[in-house]
């Protein structure tokens, strides 16, 4: 089945003979190209459906053309593959990894695919300054020139004018101090090379890129247009992050690692007064205190840094930008009204709001120039015996972006006023909310369902009335139900059918089979679109396997005398730790550890010289422990199941060409199918057992299988060339149909 499939003998003739006449047609300009991606669309499960006699648009392109599946990146994840996709290049070169890597300092795990960072505004901390000049300079000549034009003698105007003078450049240095910030968050996408659309557009080929992930902030392409995908994170800077307003008595997660912002309710009934847990002050608060802290000599940091703390307390500047809001449920419990700045509404019990708009206040010169704003949906969950409600993460405004999202900047306002709202966060679906057992299945294909119809409207709109002669979008809910609902896929997980309802697991796996029938429809609809003269092409970044156990590295790498542990290994980690706390590694004895695993599935020698603490010497030393690592983990059997969990493990250089040895892992680990890395190894944690069932809704997963096994999909409407297709080699081939010089340094090889 995993052969491509190419045209009957008849069609396969017709179809070369008219590529022939295209290639020998004088003057015939090269096709306009298509390309609709779905993220983690899986082969096997893409095959199966089209066997059944489903998914008959793919079918039908697939007579037509071609279908084969599509090798991931190793490892088989989102922004790693996407970003292959994009340079035509190999991980190692284009630095994106892993969603995690070690930081250049320390053993902390950091974001990968994008840096945060800040940069000066206007003049940084000069603004004050300059700005006082600016303006006594500006009031000193206006007035002197007045009171010169009124007659007034020459020394008396100077007087005048300096008086006023000092007076403007006075009021203004009090304002630039108070209201401008020195600096304002900033993130680098850390891909490397040159994309597909940078140099399609930079031919003269008119360019649309729509929700491709690693694609944050966007990038500016010479008459064409970005909306970013993956990669823009909500408005308190995270991946995503919802809130739930519960009454219940001292209410918390039992299992939060998703990091749900639970808010505690002061009643059960009437009025309720709350507050929308807003963005980080960054720019007024963390970076004074970072800046003082810096300045100070090292053994007065911290005491710097508490007195900064104190005074920007006195001021009364948060770190956090919070926002009242009031619940009000009904007597009957039949409802609640939901107010915040002036806007009321009112939900019945399992009922969304629509779209609330809310203006995070800063100062009244940012709220006025640039204002802080996001957009919110609620669901009241129930109301009795406790009152639950939902928040979804803070998506930023289209019309506010401090980083931008879209290029050009208005692209995202004008789709905002042809679509209306939409979501702007790269990880658009609520895969958080679930998997801490807060919300129903349900809620999470009420949240998709209303995620896709706004991109699809985005593809009708955008689509049929372009004439870019390369289109591409990316829609990635094919993914997130592969997370969610894998269990109800296989009958062996140990979350299959937690409800003891045999019905719901069939209604749950129809709804999977479901979503793969809308990416049908989508398919059809767009190479309507599309035109028949159009290279069409269909594609996902990688395949899906069952998550049934967790394999924790960082505790085999313990029981296997690779890490020392100074105690006990510590409590579990959440995302919180990853990203603000960042008490991670807290019980490790660096000096005696060989290896530590940091991130999905890779695994960094403790080298001297490399690593802050190293203990393993290079050459020698550094391959036996390397050889060490993958003869133990590749013969490590599951003493539950009787399997192997890990596939393969693959040294660096065997993946990678071109890639900075001071960054990449020494080895990534391939899991079998069944099998991924434990969550609190992924966090930076050592649990005490090496194997556990995943008894999480997150049920499917592709992160740190092994490549061979969870292979995308890709259909064209041409013949291929060869069988064995890898994603990398998507770019050169598309530029190559535009003809347009293939860069030499690409990795990947054309297949039409």
């Amino acid at each position: 089945m995993h052969r491509v499939f190419l045209c009957s003998g008849r069609m396969l003739l017709a179809a070369a003979c008219l590529a022939s006449g295209w290639l020998a047609a004088e003057g015939a300009a090269p096709p306009r190209v298509v390309i609709i991606g779905f993220d983690g669309a899986d082969a096997r499960l893409v095959e199966q459906a089209m066997e059944e006699g489903r998914l008959p648009n793919l079918r039908k392109l697939r007579d037509e053309g071609s279908y084969a599946r599509l090798t991931p990146t190793n490892p088989p994840q989102t922004p790693v593959s996407w970003s292959a996709f994009a340079t035509g290049k190999n991980p190692g070169k284009t630095g994106i990894f892993d969603f995690l890597k070690r930081s250049g300092d320390d053993y902390l795990p950091t974001l990968a695919f994008t840096t945060e960072t800040r940069r000066p505004f206007l003049w940084g901390s000069r603004n004050p300054l300059y700005l006082a000049c600016i303006a006594a300079a500006s009031g000193l000549i206006v007035l002197f020139l007045v009171m010169r034009l009124f007659g007034a003698r020459a020394w008396i105007a100077i007087a005048g004018a300096l008086v006023a003078g000092a007076a403007l450049g006075s009021c203004a240095w009090a304002a630039a101090s108070e209201l401008l910030p020195a600096a304002v968050p900033w993130a680098v996408n850390n891909r490397q090379g040159a994309t597909l659309w940078q140099i399609a557009a930079g031919a003269g080929a008119q360019t649309q890129v729509i929700r491709v992930p690693q694609n944050f902030p966007a990038e500016e392409i010479p008459g064409g247009r970005m909306l970013s995908g993956l990669g823009v994170p909500d408005m308190r800077g995270r991946l995503l992050t919802p809130s739930y307003y519960t009454s219940e008595p001292g209410f918390q997660v039992t299992d939060n690692e998703f990091s749900v912002e639970v808010i505690a309710l002061p009643g059960r009934k009437g009025e309720m007064k709350s507050l929308v847990y807003g963005p980080l002050n960054k720019p007024f608060h963390d970076y004074p205190i970072e800046d003082a802290r810096d300045a100070a000599p090292p053994a007065e940091r911290k005491q710097v840094e508490r007195d900064m703390k104190r005074r920007l307390e006195e001021e009364g500047v948060a770190r956090r930008i919070d926002v009242p809001v009031v619940f009000t449920v009904a007597e009957d419990g039949s409802s609640v009204v939901i107010e915040i700045q002036g806007q009321r509404q009112t939900l019945k019990v399992g009922e969304w709001s629509d779209w609330n708009v809310i203006l995070f206040p800063v100062n009244a010169l940012v709220d006025r120039v640039a204002p802080l704003k996001g957009i919110v949906r609620w669901k009241v969950l129930e109301t009795d015996p406790e009152v639950k409600i939902y928040l979804s993460p803070l998506n930023f405004h289209p019309e506010s972006q401090p980083i931008p999202f879209s290029s050009p900047v208005a692209f995202a306002s004008d789709l905002k006023q042809k679509l209306g709202f939409f979501k702007t966060l790269g990880w658009a679906e609520d895969t958080m909310t679930l998997p801490s057992g807060l919300v129903s299945d349900e809620f999470f294909l009420e949240d998709m369902e209303h995620t896709v119809v706004d991109f699809e409207r985005m593809m009708e709109a955008q689509l049929s009335a372009s004439d870019d002669r390369l289109y591409i979008q990316v829609f990635d809910f094919t993914d997130r139900i592969g997370h969610m609902f894998w269990r109800y896929m296989d009958p062996s997980h140990p979350f299959h059918d937690p409800l003891g309802k045999p019905e719901h697991v069939a209604a749950m796996r129809s709804a999977m089979m479901a979503a793969y029938d809308r990416m049908d429809t989508i398919v059809g609809r767009a190479r309507e679109l599309a035109g028949p003269e159009a290279l069409f092409m269909v594609l996902s970044d990688h395949g899906f396997g069952s998550f049934r156990r967790g394999m924790n590295f960082n505790s085999w790498l313990v029981a296997n005398g690779y890490m020392t542990l100074l105690g006990e290994a510590g409590e579990t980690k959440t995302l919180e730790d990853l990203f603000e706390t960042r008490q991670l590694f807290e019980n490790v004895d660096w000096s005696r550890t060989k290896a530590y695993a940091l991130g999905l599935g890779g695994i960094y020698v403790n080298l001297a010289g490399r690593e802050a603490k190293g203990s393993v010497r290079p050459g020698e030393e550094y391959e036996q422990v390397r050889q060490g690592i993958i003869d133990g983990l590749q013969a490590a059997v599951d003493p539950v199941t009787g399997e192997h969990p890990v596939s393969r493990v693959y040294r660096r250089e065997e993946m990678y060409t071109g890639f900075d040895p001071t960054v990449i892992p020494d080895l990534r680990v391939g899991n079998n199918l069944g099998y991924r890395i434990g969550w609190q190894t992924a966090l930076g944690q050592v649990p005490r057992d090496l194997y556990e069932d995943n008894l999480k809704a997150w049920s499917g997963d592709h992160c740190s299988v092994d490549p061979e096994l969870v292979k995308g999909i890709l259909f064209v409407n041409r013949p291929l060339t060869r069988e064995e297709i890898a994603i990398v080699d998507i770019m050169p081939t598309i530029l190559q149909a535009m003809e347009i010089p293939v860069p030499a340094d690409v990795d990947g090889k054309p297949f039409l």
